[in-house]
This record gives C-alpha cells, structure tokens and sequence, in this order.
C-alpha cells in the first residue's frame, strides 16, 4: 500500500502545472547562473595571472633588500566553485561600487541563491496542501476508510512528494554539470567533483526540511488557504528574519568598540608613551649633566651629535671629538646606550599597549561572530550556508584558510630571503649599502602555490550544521506524524 501511494502522490505532482513551473524555473534559472558565473571565473582567472606575472616581473627587477617584503608573492586564486557560488568579497571598494553597484545593491544569484530561495520555496508549493487538500476533497476520508494507516499516508506523501521535487533540481544540476565539464576554463579534480556530490546531498537535506515543514503546516490547517499563509510566514521568519536578525541581537549582547574608536585609542596610547619617552630623555639629560658636569655640555652644544635628535646634531664634530679624547668618547658611548635602552623600553611598551588593545578587539569580534553564527543556526538557512560554503571553500573558513597557508608560505620565504641576503651582504661587506638596500636576485625563489584544504578537513566543519539540517528534518517530521495521528479528516 506504502508503494501505492507514493506512486500516486508522485504521479499527482508531476502531472501539476506547479511541477513544470518548478522544472523550467529550475532549468532556465540554473543554467543561466552557470553560464554568467563561468563568464566572471574566467575573467577573475585573466586577472588572477595578469596579477601572478606583473608581481613576479616586479620582483626580478626591484627586488631591493629593503623592499622585498612589500613584494612577496601570495595572491589568492578565484575559487574553483566560483562558477556555482560567488565566495565572499574581499576587497568592496568605493572604486568598484562605481564601476557595477548592483551585485552590492541587489543579492547576488547564485547556487546558494536558487537552492534556500526558489527550491525552498517550491518545496512549501509542494506541499502546503499534501494534507488539507486530500481533506478538502473528500479523498483522505476514503483513503482512511479503506483501512490504509496514517503512518503508510504520511510517509508516501513524504517521499512521493520529495521525490517528484527533487527530480526538477537535479536534472538542473546535471545540466549544470555538463556545461562546467564541457568549458575548457574549468578544471575540476577528483576532490571537487567529491564536494560537488556532497553540496547536492546538502541541497537535499535542505529542500527536505521545508517540504517536511509544509507538510506539518498542512496538518495542523483545515483549509489549503491557511495552510499556505502559515507557510508563507513560517518561510519569510526562517529565511528572512532569523538570519538577518541574528547579527544584531549579537551586537547589542557581546558590544565591542568600532574600528575607529580602537584606532583613536591606540594613537592615545601612543601619545602617552612618546610623551613618557620625552619625560624620560629630560630625566637622562638631567642624570648626565650632574655626572659628567662641563664634559656633557659639550655634547648639548652640538645638539648630542644626531643621538638625542634624529633631525639636528653635529655628528661628525661630535666623532672628532671622541677620537681626541677618550673620556668624552666614554661618556658619548654611554650616553648613547642609555637613550637605545630607553628608546627600546618606550618601543616595546608602545607596541604592546597596541597589540593588547588589537587583539581585545578581534578576540571580541570574533566571540560576537560566534554569537552572531549560532543565533542565526536556528533557522535551516543558515545552517545549510554553513554547510554549502565550508564544503566549497567560498566562506570564512576559507579566507582564514587562506592566510595561514599564505602565512607558511611567507615564512618559508623569509627563510630564502635571509639566506641571499646574507650571501650578498658577505660579496659587499666592504662597500656602503646604497638607498633600499642591495639587489637581490630572486629568480629562484619558492613559488606560491594555494592548495585547497583537504575534503576530510571540510566536511569534518560541515558536519556539525548538516547535522542540524537533519535535525529539523526530524522535528518536522515527527511534528507532522503527531498531529496527523489526531487530525480530523471530516
């Protein structure tokens, strides 16, 4: 019996007007995101190795020893799935918002897009009068009547349904995925097609839940027409309210200090420490005058030689002077060694008052974006994101990603670089360093080459929120069952 009625509800579906409505929406839709996002891949990909090649260009002929670390490879690629979602901006600027405001304007349309907006959709038309339909009809009255369970109605009606849904999506999907295995300037490996597989899997578990969450609409209304509204106001509070109100509540919870606010404090805690770094120059000043007495004001006469001042002093009758007489190249000596250890004091005080301040704001911002994150997990939306953009390095995992894989790189390379450094310091240990530093060939150097993380890596983050998704297909589900067990088919 279970069979039967799948097989009706199947056949019911895909013979509606909806399910070709859904089909060429889905189709249409799909394809034309593909084939513009491909488009904007392949222009990113121009741009990415027009950047590689005026970057490394640039380093064979300036590579200076002082400039080099302004120079150091390590630009990101686009993302491989970027013909399917668009990953997150990095760089908004107001020059770009000229050149094409509306991808900033308007959302973007991508996979992510058509999957938590149309497809989700499409699953609550599915579904909203699965049950009150057959009721207003008369039909559930004579299904019961023959002696046909509850349990066998909603559960063929769950697949039945699911089924003739997932078919439109899928066969997007597959279009999809001709076209990107047709295009010359996609390359996917083994592991992207393996997430490819894995984003769907997602997709569905997602599509199900709003199916499941029409479906249990549909069993506590009596009438199609309040079972729709129920839905349509369930989906706009799941999709559209508890995703964008999460960061808000998070920011009145967890308040941290705005970015301008920060850098303002950081300037006063460098103008005290300069300030301290000034009361104590005067205090050495005063110490030496008292020590060394008529021998110190000879170096006050020549404004201390370029010690004291970086912008005013005799230096070079400071350095004849030490060469005639020792005492006063003893107490020059010793002069300057109290103003570097004093300068070294009010540098390291400096840039730990405003590594403490820094760090207490991203360690606050990053618990707000937790915050921010796990108040909008209550609504499937969100979680299936999560899920979609941690398994196809578009998010924010990724961009960390990213930077601690950029991170070794730079390391490795200031290793190298040290290394020709010194060979070339050693070749001209007698000549003058000219302005920048010497040139340094780099023709050798380590190539930056982004791996992407491994798939055991993303899904072990992804499964967390996958979890969820299941979960919400359980609650539905069980919420459906419980209430159809007493639902009044009269």
């Amino acid at each position: 019996m279970l069979k039967t009625i799948v097989t009706r509800e199947f056949l019911d579906n895909i013979l509606n007007l909806r399910f070709m409505i859904g089909l060429l929406l889905c189709l249409i839709v799909t394809v034309a995101c593909i084939i513009i996002l491909s488009h904007d891949y392949r222009q990113e990909l121009a741009d990415y190795s027009l950047r590689v090649n005026l970057q490394e260009e640039f380093l064979g002929k300036y590579a200076l020893a002082g400039w080099v670390g302004q120079l150091i490879p390590g630009q990101k690629p686009p993302e491989r799935f970027r013909p399917l979602i668009i990953g997150i901006p990095t760089n908004e600027s107001q020059d770009s918002f000229y050149d094409n405001p509306l991808p900033i304007l308007f959302p973007s349309l991508d996979f992510l897009f058509i999957v938590t907006i149309i497809m989700s959709l499409l699953a609550i038309l599915f579904s909203y009068d699965a049950i009150t339909g057959e009721r207003q009809s008369g039909t559930l009255r004579l299904v019961i009547a023959n002696s046909v369970s509850r349990t066998t109605i909603l559960l063929g009606k769950f697949i039945g349904g699911t089924a003739s849904l997932i078919i439109p999506f899928i066969l997007a999907i597959l279009v999809g995925v001709l076209y990107i295995n047709l295009n010359p300037n996609i390359q996917w490996d083994g592991s992207a097609w393996a997430e490819l597989a894995l984003l769907t899997a997602a997709s569905i578990t997602f599509i199900t839940s709003f199916y499941l969450l029409g479906l249990m609409v549909s069993t506590f209304s009596t009438h199609s027409a309040i079972s729709i509204l129920n839905c349509l106001f369930l989906w706009v509070f799941l999709v559209l309210v508890i995703p964008n109100v999460g960061p808000y509540v998070s920011a009145q919870l967890r308040r941290i200090p705005s970015i301008t606010a920060t850098a303002r404090r950081a300037e006063e805690l460098s103008r005290a420490c300069r300030e301290t770094w000034h009361q104590r120059r005067e205090e050495l000043v005063e110490q030496f005058r008292g020590k060394y007495g008529g021998l110190f004001s000879k170096l006050e006469a020549l404004d201390f030689g370029l010690i004291l001042y970086d912008d005013r002093g005799d230096a070079e009758k400071v350095q004849e002077l030490a060469a005639a007489d020792p005492q006063f190249k003893a107490m020059v000596d010793d002069f300057r060694g109290e103003v570097n250890r004093i300068g070294r004091e009010w540098q390291q005080a400096s840039s730990q008052a405003e590594d403490e301040l820094w760090t207490d704001l991203r360690t606050k911002a990053a618990a707000q974006t937790r915050l921010a994150k796990n108040l909008a997990g209550i609504s499937p939306l969100a979680d299936y994101v999560y899920v979609a953009r941690d398994l196809t390095g578009t998010g924010l995992r990724s961009l960390k990603y990213f930077e601690e894989f950029k991170g070794k790189y730079r390391r490795r390379f200031g290793e190298y670089k040290a290394k020709v450094t010194a060979a070339v310091v050693a070749a001209h240990k007698n000549e003058p360093s000219p302005p920048g530093g010497w040139f340094l060939d780099l023709r050798d150097h380590p190539r930056f080459v982004f791996q992407e993380e491994s798939l055991k890596g993303k899904l072990g983050a992804a499964l967390p929120y996958w979890g969820i998704l299941g979960l919400f297909n359980v609650v539905f589900f069980a919420a459906a069952f419980a209430k159809f067990m007493r639902y009044d088919v009269r």
